[in-house]
């Protein structure tokens, strides 16, 4: 039996269009039974993952994805605010 994992993150960010350019690019090779997608409306970017849940690792997986869009963009965040 499988079920199904969404998580939606919204966030606001200053040139949302570019962040979400910058994230894009490490949303492929991603691990099997998990999507990915990332829009902006405004200033809102947000973020949506779904992934099959057949079996637990694909929780950890999912896991590991988020975490690493949200370090990545914490180091574009940060650039933001220097420049």
């Amino acid at each position: 039996m499988s079920s199904e994992l969404e998580v939606t993150l919204r966030i606001r960010v200053m040139d949302c269009v570019n962040v979400a350019k910058a994230l894009i690019v490490d949303e492929v090779g991603l691990p099997n039974g998990i999507r990915t997608s990332i829009e902006c409306n405004g200033d809102e970017l947000r973020y949506m993952l779904r992934a099959e849940v057949s079996n637990p690792r694909i929780v950890l997986s999912a896991w590991n994805t988020i975490n690493d869009l949200l370090r990545n963009l914490k180091a574009i965040l940060s650039i933001q605010t220097h420049q």
